[in-house]
């Protein structure tokens, strides 16, 4: 730890990424809506049922892309504008059913300002004590969600996270959060009663049924969407080294936004269809890089971090090991346990260094 370069520097290392083009981001939006129209088209004039459910899927996956975009322009940094950013992600999180305003106070507001923290986020662990306390239904339910499967993914997200925080202001939420947040609520409501609606419709004007049109063009491209999108937050931040915190932690030392971020290798071709969305270490470090610098920035703050760096290749060997040894955390030893509190990786080595760095400091 001591090694490295200090958080300010790598910031100033990576600030050379952090220019935005308008002509580069709204031709990635303007493409991103394109391909989801046509496979929303696939679903309703398409006269093969199988080239259909490919299209239904393919729509779910446009969704994930807006929404991937959505996250940027929220960010600033999808184009130079910051008018058209706003604008941009209002559009981009609409097929989603994200509420922009929502989204500004959980995504900004908490998840980058106390990464890895005890507030209400995705995937954020129990410890064992918090694991036990819970009644039966409680630890089912953690039980599924951690499970070793690809199919939670959605359903996770959208009972704990979406449903939560994402779509209409909670009493827990701050007052003027709540204000702001109805009148995008009532956009978003607005625009699912027309888009149903027109989907009922659709005997009217293709050869769907109307039962096809809701299911294929809706319901499928939905759970795809939140399914693929909590699969990314997941692996984003859990990973046997990736440290999490029961207090607020020392964000130049234990908690440093590059040692607690998971960089996830793709091949290219997948990494650029999926605007580069698991080069996510150095968005943490710098979130106004926009996607398509941010895979040069990651592979400089790679060499910057060297060992330290959490950068692995993904492979469903790896998905299904990180699910088997992430399931609760021993946040006093800072490690990860199974749900029989037994432990299933070593005490992590970006906090503990760190940690025994300070105590000698005062001793």
């Amino acid at each position: 730890m001591d090694t490295l370069p200090d958080t300010r520097e790598i910031r100033q290392a990576l600030a050379p990424y952090a220019v935005s083009s308008t002509p580069r981001g709204l031709a990635l939006f303007v493409g991103d809506v394109v391909l989801y129209l046509a496979a929303l088209a696939g679903v309703l004039f398409s006269p093969w049922g199988w080239l259909q459910g490919l299209a239904s899927v393919f729509a779910g996956i446009k969704v994930v892309n807006l929404v991937t975009l959505g996250h940027e322009a929220s960010h600033q940094s999808l184009t130079a504008s910051r008018r058209l950013n706003r604008w941009l992600a209002i559009a981009a999180f609409t097929p989603g059913l994200f509420n922009y305003r929502l989204w500004l106070y959980d995504h900004h507001n908490l998840h980058h300002h106390d990464t890895n923290e005890l507030h209400p986020d995705s995937y954020t662990p129990l410890s064992l004590a918090q694991y036990r306390a819970l009644g039966r239904w409680g630890r089912f339910r953690q039980r599924l969600y951690r499970s070793r499967s690809l199919l939670v993914f959605g359903l996770y997200y959208i009972v704990e996270r979406w449903w939560q925080a994402k779509f209409f202001p909670r009493p827990r939420m701050p007052a003027h959060v709540q204000r702001q947040s109805w009148p995008h609520f009532w956009y978003l409501l607005a625009y699912l009663v027309t888009f149903l609606a027109l989907l009922v419709a659709a005997p009217l004007y293709s050869p769907a049924s109307s039962l096809t049109a809701v299911l294929l063009g809706f319901c499928v491209p939905f759970y795809v969407f939140q399914s693929l999108f909590a699969f990314s937050v997941y692996v984003q931040h859990t990973h046997p080294r990736v440290p999490w915190f029961a207090g607020k932690p020392n964000r130049q030392r234990e908690g440093r936004q590059e040692l607690i971020s998971v960089h996830l290798h793709f091949p290219y071709w997948f990494s650029l269809l999926a605007h580069h969305a698991y080069d996510h270490a150095a968005h943490h470090v710098h979130p106004a890089i926009p996607s398509y610098r941010i895979k040069a920035a990651q592979a400089r703050l790679n060499s910057l971090l060297g060992p330290a760096a959490i950068s692995d290749r993904f492979s469903l060997a790896w998905l299904f090991d990180v699910q088997r040894r992430c399931k609760l955390y021993d946040f006093e030893n800072q490690r990860w346990l199974d749900f029989d509190g037994r432990p299933t990786s070593e005490p992590s080595d970006v906090v503990m260094p760190a940690l025994a760095h300070e105590h000698a400091m005062t001793a």
